[in-house]
């Protein structure tokens, strides 16, 4: 495909999401580096037409915009801020666009050494699941000034379909944690009642294509137990990202002298799920920790394909 005479794109993190976003900016005409420190993944991304970069600073070095999507604080700040990060190689002008679900307390530092060197920074964490960052369908709830979003609205929307200006930097990583609280509350208490129904007598298909329809159900709900039902744990968004978006919401509680007993309850679903060997199934094989006290299994005929589950 004939490229953009758009923005370079340094992309770093090619993993199960920031490699579907990278390829799909590929596809789409933009001139796209990338940098994983897995061999694998850079491969992955290059037959998908991704130029491969040694380090973060290689991926940065030449572009316009750096977008990242990394799995935790740590490994964002030294993606950014290490010895060949970012900010090391990046040009005065540039734009960098986080994608990665963390606490903003950590993009807010990145930011601010990103002013000192010149640079623009927006937090942009997303909703939605491989699928849709392979097909252009995420939303993204920004964080940072909105004239420098507004200069990556066409690129980003070549992403996604719907972006949330939420306020200054950090303000689009406090929505996704809330969110993400919310989501996997909703998954572990559809888990525990699910197995209860079953434990109690009802047929698991029948007890699913019924709170299906009822005042309970939630989106997540709706999206992963047909998977459930079919056994398939594929991790779309898995215990163990489960595990750290919880903390992540509790440590934000935390420095806001806040009581959350719910969250704190749901984190420890989780981390009994990690504790039992599920941490690599999906958010929704906390199921099989309650299978697993209860000595019933909740499978039905719900077909596979009858809804994709989608990430946090």
């Amino acid at each position: 495909m004939t490229k953009k005479s758009g923005p370079k794109i340094g992309f770093v993190g090619l993993g199960t999401m920031g490699g579907q976003m990278a390829r799909r900016l590929a596809s789409s005409g933009y001139e796209v580096t990338g940098y994983d420190v897995s061999d694998e993944r850079a491969r992955q991304a290059a037959a998908g037409g991704v130029t491969l970069a040694a380090s973060p600073a290689a991926a940065a070095r030449s572009a316009d915009v750096v977008l990242s999507s990394l799995p935790d604080p740590a490994v964002v700040r030294r993606a950014y801020l290490g010895a060949d990060g970012v900010l090391s190689a990046v040009h005065a002008g540039a734009t960098l666009i986080d994608m990665s679900t963390i606490d903003p307390d950590t993009w807010r530092e990145v930011a601010a050494a990103a002013r000192t060197a010149g640079v623009d920074a927006l937090d942009a964490p997303v909703s939605g699941g491989p699928v849709e960052a392979g097909n252009g369908k995420l939303v993204f709830l920004i964080g940072g000034d909105a004239a420098v979003l507004e200069r990556c609205r066409p690129l980003l929307l070549t992403l996604g379909t719907d972006i949330h200006h939420i306020g200054p930097p950090g303000s689009g990583l406090v929505v996704k944690i809330v969110n993400n609280m919310m989501s996997m509350a909703n998954v572990a208490v559809a888990a525990e009642a699910m197995v209860l129904g079953v434990k109690a007598g009802v047929d698991p298909q029948r007890l699913f294509d019924i709170l299906s329809t009822s005042g309970g159900r939630s989106h997540h709900f709706l999206k992963r137990f047909p998977n459930v039902l079919a056994g398939d744990f594929t991790p779309n968004f898995s215990i163990g990202l489960s595990r750290k978006d919880v903390s992540l919401g509790l440590a934000m509680a935390a420095r806001l002298e806040m009581p959350v007993p719910l969250a704190s309850a749901v984190r420890q679903v989780y981390e009994a799920a990690h504790a039992q060997g599920f941490g690599q199934l999906d958010m929704a094989g906390v199921t099989r920790l309650y299978e697993q006290w209860t000595g019933v299994t909740v499978r039905g005929s719900a077909p596979k394909d009858r809804a994709k589950p989608t990430g946090g």
